[in-house]
């Protein structure tokens, strides 16, 4: 259902800035 897709999106996104804000850490320093 689109609820679903939705919460399901959401926790990419979550995860997506997971991943991105030690990258960006690493590049920053």
């Amino acid at each position: 259902c689109a609820r679903h897709q939705r919460q399901l999106s959401v926790a990419i996104k979550r995860a997506r800035q997971l991943a991105l804000l030690p990258f960006i850490r690493g590049y920053a320093r």
